[in-house]
């Protein structure tokens, strides 16, 4: 989730970042503004008004190329209206960075302020993951396709939405495993994020997701034998091997435990 909330954010010295802070005691918009300036070192033409902010963090040329993380001490005293435009230029923005881009941006808040922070984006984070898609899809003008068509279009946004269901655990075991199953299909986006959920999936307590997650596995070794660019979630066969016992032992459907075998057969 591109907002974070920890206990303490003045503390936090994230390593290798651009780290800029927010103090406390701001209480109006232009002290906002000003102080994101400061923060942020954005350039002189900067308009000091929502829109402009939105495009600045989606640009962050003027910084050196990596990680920036926005540090609030606490929670600015805006006006309703304002910290709800604030807070959406906030998500929104830190949501447009992609993995291998020159920048990610990360944005930081004290847990305690997490339900003010969170309650203008209710309209953006419906509490159904698949509302919430519905949601997005609309926000971008969704086509009249089946859902996983509509989503799958939305490219890099689309498997970054399914990943972050799988990688919160947000929802039901059903809709888990459908997000981790779509996932998977839209796995080029990012073979190395998913290949990182994978291994606990397999070990997963709920027997529906543990079985889409095994399953999985089961195809990307076959797959990582006949193409190269195929990433599992073990470099070596033996630990490979492990996870795979494990997830017998808890057990998983008997179609799938027979080609399970028949890899660690292959494996031993």
């Amino acid at each position: 989730m591109p907002l974070h909330f920890v206990k303490k954010p003045g503390e936090l010295q994230p390593a290798g970042a651009h780290v800029g802070r927010i103090s406390a005691g701001i209480s109006s918009k232009q002290q906002l503004m000003n102080a994101l300036e400061a923060a942020l070192r954005l350039p002189a033409y900067f308009g000091q008004n929502w829109d402009a902010l939105s495009d600045a963090l989606r640009d962050l040329s003027w910084l050196p190329a990596g990680k920036i993380s926005l540090l609030h001490h606490e929670l600015p005293t805006l006006s309703t209206e304002d910290l709800g435009a604030y807070v959406r230029v906030l998500e929104e923005a830190s949501r447009s960075w992609r993995p291998g881009e020159a920048y990610s941006l990360d944005v930081v808040f004290p847990r305690s302020c997490r339900h003010r922070v969170l309650a203008p984006l209710g309209d953006l984070r419906p509490r159904s993951p698949w509302r919430r898609l519905k949601a997005e899809l609309a926000r971008a003008g969704g086509l009249s396709y089946p859902v996983e068509r509509e989503f799958t279009s939305l490219k890099a946004e689309g498997f970054d939405f399914v990943m972050s269901i799988v990688e919160q655990r947000d929802g039901s075991t059903r809709q888990l495993a459908n997000a981790l199953s779509m996932a998977f299909t839209m796995r080029h986006w990012d073979r190395t994020r998913l290949a990182r959920a994978l291994p606990s999936l397999c070990i997963y307590e709920e027997r529906g997701l543990r079985e889409t997650a095994v399953r999985i596995l089961l195809i990307l070794l076959d797959l990582n034998r006949m193409a190269p660019g195929e990433r599992i979630p073990y470099d070596d066969a033996r630990s490979c091997a492990a996870l795979l016992h494990k997830a017998l032992a808890l057990g998983v459907q008997e179609n799938t435990e027979a080609v399970a075998r028949k890899h660690l057969a292959r494996m031993s």
